[in-house]
């Protein structure tokens, strides 16, 4: 994906950083066409911002998982952080999940524009959280 070192803290520090401002750029502009009604765009909008979130905020969860990723590596170096991992994979799936509730909303014939803000705003939140957990529990940051 990105070809950085996922055991660098400061460059995973970095990606973990541009991912999130990507993905606050697009909750921006969607809650713009919101108050604005534009509910075409918004939808077009909404589409992006889901396929956003699968290649990068998805896709950097994937590499994080593989059987030779951080993950792994982190847990052989130090079994005592096994239980941490598995709440940082949770929080992976529950971003999975609040995405494929975007897309079972967007497929509707009545959009319910506001509450996909809202699970655009909890992607974010729980993303956050996670990338900060995640550096300061595995990658040595300042808890």
């Amino acid at each position: 994906m990105d070809n950085l070192p996922l055991d660098d803290y400061s460059a995973h520090g970095n990606l973990h950083d541009e991912i999130l401002g990507g993905a606050e750029e697009q909750l921006e502009s969607m809650k713009t066409l919101l108050n604005k009604l534009e509910h075409n765009e918004l939808a077009d909008e909404m589409e992006s911002f889901i396929e956003y979130v699968e290649e990068r905020v998805l896709g950097h969860f994937d590499e994080e998982e593989t059987s030779s990723g951080l993950y792994d590596r982190v847990v052989g170096r130090e079994p005592a952080l096994h239980d941490k991992v598995q709440g940082l994979k949770r929080d992976h799936e529950l971003i999975r999940m609040m995405i494929d509730r975007m897309k079972e909303e967007l497929s509707k014939d009545e959009v319910d524009f506001q509450k996909l803000i809202d699970h655009s705003v909890s992607i974010i939140l729980v993303d956050e959280l996670h990338s900060r957990d995640e550096e300061n529990l595995l990658l040595g940051g300042s808890e």
